[in-house]
């Protein structure tokens, strides 16, 4: 049941941080001040809402406020730039300020390469939400 579970979240996931985040939201979201806030709020609140439908037999208020704020939190705090910047990772400052003759590429693969981590650190949300409070 945890595995059919996942697979629905991880439906939810993607309509939520892929299908339904607009440009706008995805470059504004980090903007200081209220503005940003809200705007990353309502990202937030698409995506617990995406997750939600994806997961409506199991789903309640708790957890809905759970995948809200948790992905709040990864997306605003940019917990996966923090993560690369840990290991030692690659970073968009890194990738951005290279003179190599392939620095197109290596924005481009810093760019998947985040949106792997940041999208590890939603998906074991979901992951710990299923296996520790829904089953």
């Amino acid at each position: 049941m945890a595995a059919e579970l996942f697979i629905w979240a991880l439906f939810g996931h993607f309509a939520g941080d892929y299908w339904f985040q607009t440009k706008k939201m995805a470059l504004n979201k980090m903007e200081p001040g209220w503005r940003g806030i809200g705007i990353c709020y309502l990202h937030s609140t698409i995506y617990a809402v995406a997750v939600y439908f994806s997961l409506w037999a199991v789903c309640d208020l708790f957890i809905f406020l759970v995948v809200l704020h948790s992905h709040w939190i990864i997306d605003r705090v940019l917990l996966a730039s923090l993560w690369l910047k840990l290991i030692r990772g690659r970073t968009f400052e890194s990738a951005f300020n290279s003179r190599d003759v392939l620095r197109e590429f290596d924005i481009s693969f810093t760019s998947l390469v985040y949106a792997v981590v940041d999208s590890s650190f939603h998906l074991l949300v979901l992951w710990l939400l299923i296996n520790y409070w829904i089953i």
